[in-house]
């Protein structure tokens, strides 16, 4: 077990500043608020810790759960705020989740040998090492899930219940999984300790909820208008209003919506061939989530759960199936690989059962998975270029041209179309959280306009800086102007430009 750790560490500990490319606001935003927290109890809003747990980070609007930022606060103090500091965490957990789900394995008392393939594919995971190396909440995940389980099925009740609440703040989706997974772990030596999970319950009801309807098929984004036009098409061709209601109504749209989303994320197009549908948490659309050379283990298992009656087995089976339903739930293009991060321990210990149960000899099994490895290594390091665009690269570089430039105009203006710009400014810069408490007073304004998100908000300022619409027109002489190529006028000429590396222009940064 101790080479596969070491094996998991050695992928997933080095070059975090540049591997994913760029830096994504969401990242940055956590590395802010971990500085934040640790120079002064308060989030980047002004909020003290202790009432994260119920009010969540606000962040732009989206109400990020809180325990990552605590987890970064160790990170930044010793390494400074940078993106390495920033990835550290979810990069650490990432080279345990191997051990801790080798533990949940043997705890259903599964062969040692499936047991250790199970942790050596977690390891090398394409779809895990992708998300484990950014500052990706989402992965958090597949470490204490597993661990909650384990701790469970190893009769340590009360801690399993501690576990499960710390996965209760970490991502939206994998909030509802704690629920979700709650009745199967509860145990009347531990019910006391349902009192952690008081406090989120109470962000539920508040900003929670807000972000739980912005992301739900609950809750459509054309508020049920095509439900309507569906039975209000069918009543024109002579259907009974009646009968009309009955085959055009909300439940029958969410369950449709939901057994299509399901069926997305156990699908070979998902796992084995296409892969996600974005590029946002670092992995590559067109590679599937897991090795081709899995389609042969999960079959195996598949034929196994049908074989023998072993109530592990079926345990397995159980947690796999539920895990997809927090994605299943989420209204969006689907095939989001960190909605459905819970799946991928639970994967990895599928396919090492089935390799185990086919008697595929170990040493056809490895040199199989080595050639897998090799071309997704092939790919990820040297097809970075790919994932510049959905992971915001050339935002440092803005950062630093612009702070260079500052004090020869009298007005910065940055587009709100290079999304959530000014955390960046305060991450780079490492503006003094004090300093940056001090003018999200004046930003609140956004939630009285009934806007969802701080950046859909034209015209909020940090220290000189303006963030919002770029109208080239209306910017005073003597202004420096940044953003996407799409916001100038062609007649614009920029001073200079911030280019992806296959040389296709990211920014644009003019004077007038």
């Amino acid at each position: 077990m101790i080479p596969i750790v070491i094996l998991g560490s050695v992928i997933r500990l080095f070059w975090l500043d540049k591997y994913p490319i760029g830096f994504t606001p969401d990242e940055a935003a956590f590395g802010y608020n971990a500085y934040s927290l640790l120079k002064t109890g308060h989030d980047e809003w002004g909020k003290p810790f202790w009432q994260l747990f119920t009010n969540n980070l606000e962040s732009f609007g989206d109400f990020k759960l809180p325990l990552y930022a605590f987890l970064t606060v160790p990170a930044v103090q010793f390494l400074g705020l940078t993106e390495t500091s920033t990835r550290l965490p979810n990069a650490l957990l990432g080279c345990l989740a191997p051990l801790v789900l080798y533990c949940l394995s043997r705890s259903w008392k599964f062969p040692r040998a499936a047991s250790l393939l199970a942790a050596l594919l977690l390891a090398v995971s394409p779809w895990y090492i992708s998300l484990s190396r950014g500052a990706f909440e989402a992965n958090l995940v597949t470490l204490f899930l597993p661990l909650s389980l384990a701790l469970f099925y190893r009769r340590r009740y009360t801690l399993a219940i501690i576990i499960l609440a710390l996965n209760f703040y970490s991502y939206h989706s994998a909030r509802l999984l704690s629920l979700i997974v709650l009745p199967f772990i509860i145990n009347r030596k531990s019910f006391i300790w349902l009192l952690l999970f008081l406090p989120g319950l109470v962000s539920l009801l508040g900003s929670g909820n807000a972000r739980f309807a912005d992301v739900s098929i609950l809750s459509p984004t054309d508020k049920w208008q095509a439900v309507a036009d569906r039975r209000f098409a069918a009543v024109q061709t002579g259907l009974p209003d009646l009968l009309a209601r009955a085959f055009s109504n909300k439940l029958v749209f969410v369950s449709q919506q939901f057994v299509r989303n399901y069926l997305q994320y156990i699908s070979p197009k998902f796992l084995f061939t296409d892969g996600v549908g974005e590029t946002t948490y670092g992995m590559f659309p067109g590679t599937g989530v897991l090795y081709l050379i899995e389609l042969i283990s999960l079959l195996g298992f598949i034929y196994l759960i049908i074989k023998e009656r072993n109530k592990y087995f079926l345990h397995l089976l159980l947690f796999l199936l539920i895990s997809i339903i927090p994605a299943a739930l989420a209204k969006g293009p689907g095939y989001a690989g960190n909605r459905a991060a819970g799946l991928i321990p639970f994967l990895a210990l599928a396919s090492g059962l089935g390799f185990n149960f086919l008697k595929i000899p170990k040493y056809l099994v490895i040199t199989l998975l080595v050639i897998s490895f090799s071309f997704f290594l092939e790919t990820y390091l040297f097809h970075q270029r790919d994932l510049a665009s959905g992971m915001l690269y050339g935002r440092q570089e803005l950062v630093q041209r612009i702070t260079g430039l500052a004090s020869d105009y009298s007005s910065i203006r940055i587009s709100r179309s290079l999304s959530e710009p000014h955390i960046y400014f305060a991450f780079y810069k490492r503006i003094a959280p004090d300093v940056y408490q001090s003018q999200t007073n004046s930003w609140k304004i956004y939630r009285q306009k009934g806007l969802k998100f701080l950046d859909q908000y034209d015209g909020y300022y940090l220290n000189d800086l303006r963030f919002g619409n770029l109208d080239y027109s209306s910017a005073p002489a003597g202004s420096l102007l940044a953003g996407q190529p799409g916001d100038f006028p062609d007649t614009v000429k920029p001073m200079f430009t911030i280019d992806y590396p296959d040389g296709t222009p990211a920014i644009y940064v003019a004077a007038k």
